[in-house]
């Protein structure tokens, strides 16, 4: 039984003379058959004491909840004016400025306790805020996928200190475009986690002021929303408040196994008239396609999937009507059947708008946010809240799905929703432009999961690179748009952590980053990093390929005329490709495995070293190195230039794969790493053998050692 107790500040305590006690007892019980959860209340004014690991809601000088204004925060002033006991405690208190205070406590599902707060009549540019007394020394994890808020840029600054942790961070949570898995919620190194409810944009101090002055004893936390809800989540491990949170927020899904496969994909495909080494193409499907297909057969690269982007469609923007563009995807409904013959699932580029006459109607008919997108002021984005214009999206989806492709490749849904600010208004339901910002992405991938279900498509999946709290019961993601350069990968190496935490189990990112053509180590290091993640998706390499390289780093790409410049056949990025898109097939099986205890249980497939283990403070602020599962240790190679680096070792026995020597952790070892290597470590006795890496990667390299007759290939494509 865990017993919790809420208290004031011993300054309180002196200023009233007056202590009230209330015990009462919370029937969380009644959902998992645990024992009842005892609290004890002492108020005026608020302060709420709870037992370890839970942190104390306090602040200094004044109450734990308060209310934000531009001219600085409205206190609670106690004791209460009213009280209701029972299985939920409610009180009601004065604000300094004569305004009404409700507080409800009481526990919820789970074991969790939820705090309620409301002020009445709230600003609307105000918000409700809650101060909590932590640890100097503990970590925060979660909350989003990029590194740090703001432009995602600087996610990816040259130079940058900030890495997993979020000590010393003001995260303003709002939607940005890519980068974009965000949730309310995060995980405390000592071992409880606190969710937000609700929708609304929410701001998060870590050990710092509103001015920027270091707290290292103060996070709190400021919602915009009319009530703050807060869910408070024990552990009594951080691996356990992460199911919990799972549970909460629902489940991820279990994907058919072709996801967990390599896949590929160009930003742009054109249908040239001649492939890479000028061989000359007439046949039935895009060459560029075919390329693909044919060169990663050849030369022994596996390929479960292949994502066509956008632009696909004749209309405008590559998408109007959704109706295919005949000259650059000619026969496409056979060339997905040659596809899906080849062993190659299709997923197709789908965003939350209409074009041409789909917009049309979706105008006359009300199916739309009344609003001009920037860059798009032809498009009407679809109010998913609206279940005409849902039904009515899905029936049009749909005839996307009777060509047979296998998933949804989904996009911009985090970009294109209105703000609340610029843009003033209400989605039909009612929900505020300001309030549904956030969860709009969500609406999205619902609808298009909801379409392949009411389809009757059976093995289906989308990925999507935004998310919102249940957005892992639809959709994959992946982490898009990233920058082609080292501290590009750094950043994704922390967003693959961060994801796991808030349950987004399955998730890869840009190979190599994205728009142009990243620096050739950047790309070996980054495909080693993505056979180590749930999804492996290459491309898209500013649309070129490693057997069609440039020997400089000019950053030319291709254009739709073709191929203006003398290619380049890198073996040895080929090489790198294939060892580690087969090394990624070999862990399928284990890695599907860990999908199913994501799906059934909510354990993250990756786990960060403060999440296994978390007895362990020496790894609040490390990120270099990952589990995979439980039975793989990663660490990926970012630094460019780097012949060596330096591995943690953490407790247990572990044989790096490459050498076969065993290390007993924990322990600090340096590794060499030339460009094919990534160092990686399997347990001792567990269920995980890579086998004979160095042999495995000279057969990648006997593979690609001569280059493919594309001219004799294409005869097989009919």
């Amino acid at each position: 039984m865990r017993d919790v107790s809420f208290g004031r500040s011993t300054r309180s305590l002196l200023s009233v003379g007056l202590v009230l006690v209330i015990a009462f007892v919370v029937l969380a019980a009644a959902f998992n058959d645990a024992e009842p959860i005892s609290h004890t209340l002492i108020e005026d004014p608020l302060s709420i004491r709870l037992e370890s690991p839970f942190p104390e809601l306090w602040m200094d000088g004044g109450s734990a909840f308060y209310v934000w204004h531009r001219d600085g925060r409205i206190l609670l002033d106690g004791p209460p004016v009213e009280r209701a006991n029972g299985a939920i405690t409610h009180l009601v208190y004065r604000t300094d400025d004569g305004r009404s205070a409700a507080i409800r406590i009481g526990s919820s599902p789970d074991r969790t306790v939820r705090i309620e707060f409301r002020v009445e009549p709230k600003g609307e540019f105000e918000k409700l805020g809650v101060s909590f007394r932590v640890g100097e020394a503990e970590g925060f994890y979660g909350l989003m996928e990029r590194v740090v808020q703001g432009s995602q840029g600087l996610s990816w600054e040259p130079e940058m200190t900030e890495g997993l942790n979020l000590r010393g961070q003001t995260v303003d949570l709002y939607t940005l475009p890519t980068v974009s898995i965000y949730a309310p919620f995060f995980v405390s190194s000592s071992g409880y986690g606190v969710y937000v409810e609700g929708d609304w944009p929410a701001t998060f101090r870590f050990g710092i002021a509103e001015a920027g002055q270091i707290r290292p004893t103060e996070l709190t936390i400021e919602s915009e929303g009319p009530t703050l809800s807060i869910l408070l989540i024990p552990g009594p491990e951080p691996i356990d408040v992460v199911e919990r949170y799972a549970r909460i927020t629902g489940m991820s899904l279990l994907p058919p196994a072709f996801i967990f496969g390599p896949g590929r994909w160009r930003d742009v495909v054109w249908d040239l008239p001649a492939f890479f080494d000028g061989t000359p193409y007439d046949g039935p499907f895009n060459s560029m396609v075919v390329e693909d297909v044919l060169m990663m057969n050849a030369l022994g690269i596996p390929c479960s999937w292949y994502a066509i982007d956008r632009p696909w469609s004749a209309g405008t923007f590559g998408y109007g009507d959704m109706v295919f563009d005949g000259a650059r995807f000619p026969a496409f409904e056979s060339m997905i059947d040659w596809l899906r013959r080849e062993g190659i699932a299709s997923l197709l580029w789908l965003g939350p708008w209409v074009m041409d006459g789909q917009a049309d109607l979706a105008v006359e008919r009300g199916y739309h946010v009344p609003l001009t997108l920037p860059y798009l002021p032809s498009a009407a984005l679809i109010d998913f809240t609206n279940p005409d214009a849902a039904a009515w999206w899905k029936t049009e989806v749909q005839r996307l799905l009777e060509t047979g492709i296998a998933g949804f490749k989904l996009d911009r849904g985090e970009e294109k929703p209105p703000d609340g600010q610029l843009f003033r208004g209400a989605y039909h339901d009612g929900t505020d432009y300001r309030h549904g910002h956030n969860a709009y992405p969500l609406w999205f991938a619902e609808a298009a999961f909801d379409a392949a279900a009411e389809f009757g498509v059976g093995e289906f999946v989308s990925f999507y690179r935004a998310g919102w709290p249940g957005m892992s019961r639809v959709a994959v993601a992946w982490g898009g748009d990233t920058d082609p350069s080292a501290w590009g990968l750094r950043s994704a190496i922390i967003a693959l952590q961060r994801a796991a935490v808030l349950n987004v189990p399955i998730w890869g990112s840009d190979t190599g980053g994205y728009n142009t053509r990243p620096p050739r180590e950047v790309l070996a290091r980054w495909l080693a990093f993505s056979a180590f993640c749930p999804i492996m998706e290459v491309g898209p390499t500013a649309n070129l390929a490693p057997w069609s390289w440039l020997a400089d780093e000019s950053g030319e790409v291709l254009t739709a005329e073709g191929y203006t410049f003398d290619t380049v056949y890198d073996e040895e990025l080929l090489a790198i490709w294939a060892f580690y898109a087969r090394l990624h097939v070999d862990l399928i099986d284990y890695v599907y495995g860990l999908a199913e205890a994501a799906h059934e249980r909510g354990t993250p497939i990756v786990r960060p070293l403060f999440v296994a283990y978390p007895d362990h403070p020496e790894y609040i602020d490390r990120w270099a190195e990952y589990l995979y599962g439980p039975d793989v240790l990663v660490r990926p190679v970012w630094e460019p230039g780097s012949d060596s680096v330096a591995v943690h070792i953490p407790e247990g026995s572990w044989i790096d794969a490459w050498s076969g020597i065993r290390y007993k952790g924990p322990t600090d070892v340096t590794i060499g790493v030339p460009l094919h290597v990534i160092p990686v470590f399997v347990r001792e006795g567990g269920s995980v053998d890579l086998g004979d890496l160095s042999a495995k990667w000279h057969r990648a390299m006997d593979d690609v050692a001569e280059r493919p007759d594309l001219a004799e290939l294409a005869k097989s494509v009919r």
